[in-house]
């Protein structure tokens, strides 16, 4: 009589739990977004004020200027590549831009000189870094105490007031398109065109080629100074960018903008969405999405009256252990990979 195999019993269950790790631990994304959920309930179920519609969509707008720059970071991060000097050309490029409108009586001419100002620091921090062959962080670190320093020198440590009050500049930040507010469709159009780059075009895959192995991407023929000297200038264009939306809120060019950490706010961001530091690793969805998870977290904070002191110390925190989750993730998705799940 032929003999009767089975299955061991406890084989089963092992192999269903370790498939369903597998899909987590391979798709950041839907990590990220199980996070959000989870945030975004707690608050729902902590304070009742965060049940209005409203809430959400002026989260959407807030974070909007963090969304912006946190594209042209992701993009830097993917090449191995740093800028702190985003936070310094938020009140750089705001306070050019309102001055810039008071001399010419344009508006136009002023946002024109806004952009212009992210796109000449861009090429010299790309200039510096590729062609001088600076450390991109010392270089960027330099960069945001001068630019720092010339808006305090130039104002004097005080506002800068759009003396002509133009009305079309402030849309920038209160215009709406429907329910959605001029800063957050600019955003996701940005983080849009970006998706794209990264993932559909052999720019982008040059990107990710670069941050995982420099020196074998330029024997390639990968033209790595050209790609990333163009990085610096997209991160400096997005952080213009930011700064010609926060100066638009109050129609007036701030000498402390950006002065309590933006640029580490954004670069956090940029890391809990799973960009690597060391670059070749992470996508610019997951970026996006890091944002929006700190950005409910503060919006929530603020809402149930929590002092300011304290939210830094939450979202310290909160950043902290979800580093550590995204490294045991990856660890487990190397692991799971090579059993071949």
């Amino acid at each position: 009589m032929a003999s009767v195999q089975y299955a061991h019993p406890a084989k089963a269950p092992r192999q269903g739990w370790k498939r369903y790790a597998a899909f987590w631990a391979r798709n950041e994304e839907l990590s990220l977004l199980l996070i959000l959920a989870i945030v975004v309930g707690f608050f729902l179920y902590a304070e009742p004020s965060s049940r209005q519609r409203k809430v959400y969509w002026d989260l959407l707008w807030e974070v909007s200027p963090t969304l912006i720059a946190a594209v042209g970071i992701a993009m830097l991060m993917l090449a191995a590549q740093f800028d702190l000097s985003i936070g310094s050309m938020l009140a750089f490029t705001g306070v050019a831009t309102v001055t810039a409108m008071n001399k010419t009586d344009s508006m136009w001419l002023g946002i024109l000189v806004g952009l212009a100002t992210g796109l000449l620091i861009g090429c010299l921090n790309g200039f510096l870094v590729t062609y001088v062959r600076m450390q991109s962080l010392m270089t960027t670190l330099g960069m945001m105490f001068a630019l720092r320093g010339l808006v305090y020198t130039y104002t004097n440590k005080t506002p800068v007031i759009d003396e002509n009050q133009f009305t079309q500049f402030t849309r920038l930040w209160f215009g709406k398109v429907g329910p959605v507010r001029t800063p957050v469709i600019l955003a996701f159009i940005l983080i849009a065109i970006a998706w794209f780059v990264l993932t559909q075009t052999e720019y982008g895959r040059n990107i990710y080629a670069i941050g995982g192995n420099e020196q074998a991407a330029r024997v390639s023929g990968i033209p790595v100074r050209r790609i990333l000297f163009s990085l610096f200038v997209i991160s400096s264009c997005c952080a213009a960018i930011s700064g010609l939306l926060i100066a638009a809120q109050t129609d007036t060019g701030y000498f402390d903008a950006g002065v309590q950490g933006f640029e580490l706010t954004v670069i956090a961001a940029v890391v809990l969405g799973g960009v690597s530091m060391s670059g070749g690793q992470g996508n610019i969805l997951s970026a996006a999405l890091a944002v929006l998870i700190l950005g409910m977290i503060g919006k929530g904070m603020r809402l149930m009256g929590i002092h300011t002191t304290q939210q830094l110390l939450v979202i310290g925190v909160v950043m902290l252990a979800a580093v550590y989750f995204h490294r045991v993730r990856r660890r487990w998705a190397v692991r799971l990979r090579n059993e071949g799940y």
